[in-house]
Parts: structure tokens; sequence; C-alpha cells
């Protein structure tokens, strides 16, 4: 059995949906292939209350 390993990194401004999109991309994958998928998120200081 072969192992491959991808990367696709997701990125916009609020309320475009990239959390959204983010998971159902990692979902279908692990489906598709049958593996697991990893998703994180990383939020600015600005959608966290900052400058």
């Amino acid at each position: 059995m072969s192992s491959s390993r991808y990367s696709i990194r997701v990125a916009g401004f609020g309320g475009q949906g990239v959390v959204t999109f983010g998971y159902v991309l990692a979902r279908a994958a692990s489906l598709h292939h049958s593996s697991n998928a990893l998703m994180t998120q990383s939020y600015g200081p600005a959608a966290r209350g900052g400058s």
C-alpha cells in the first residue's frame, strides 16, 4: 500500500466560508481515501477583538 501526503492551505477573510470549506474538503478527502484528515484554524488579532 502506498502512502501519500497532501498539504492544502485555504485562506480568506471573515464571512467567506473558509472554515466551512476547509471542513468539507477535509471530510471529503478522508472519506474518499478511507484515511484521516486534519484541519486547523487560526484567527488574526482583528478577529479576536484586537487592532
